[in-house]
């Protein structure tokens, strides 16, 4: 168990730098589109997809030093929600309902889009490498067995 955990706070640590350095390098102007957070968020859960599809159950350290530390700490769900009621209220930049309700949604959608691309692409890519070509295997690649990562529990790893 504490080895499972130096992965995550190893890959969590990793994730989180490469965040901070690229929204100092974009900082989010007040009453704006937070263009860095959606991207990170977005890219994050197309790479999500992506790992969890092309991994499945298998590799568990992996999936916890990558899925779990890595792009949980490029991710960011709090700031995401602390931007969307930035631009939601009426308070320090003047509102703009418009613009947060569309950045709450959009995110929301965009994730969901993005994730669902990643475990449909590592699906695709999987049947590629194991027929030669895409196309019909008979059988459901790795995408299909994926844990989705919601149980709340660090698995077990072997």
């Amino acid at each position: 168990m504490a080895a499972c955990l130096a992965l995550v706070a190893a890959g969590g640590c990793a994730g989180t730098l490469v965040r901070a350095a690229l929204e100092r390098a974009w900082p989010a102007s007040p009453g704006h589109l937070p263009v860095t957070t959606l991207a990170l968020n977005v890219v994050g859960a197309l790479a999500l997809g992506l790992l969890l599809g092309a991994l499945g159950e298998g590799r568990p350290r992996l999936r916890l030093a990558l899925g779990t530390g890595v792009l949980g700490g490029l991710t960011t769900h709090s700031t995401f929600i602390l931007e969307s009621h930035r631009l939601l209220t009426l308070g320090g930049d003047g509102g703009h309902p418009v613009l947060g309700g569309a950045y709450l949604v959009g995110s929301m959608v965009a994730g969901l889009v993005a994730a669902g691309l990643g475990l449909w692409l590592a699906g695709r890519l999987h049947r590629t490498g194991r027929t030669g070509r895409t196309g019909r295997t008979g059988s459901v690649g790795r995408a299909g067995r994926v844990d989705r990562a919601g149980s709340g529990r660090l698995p077990e790893a072997s």
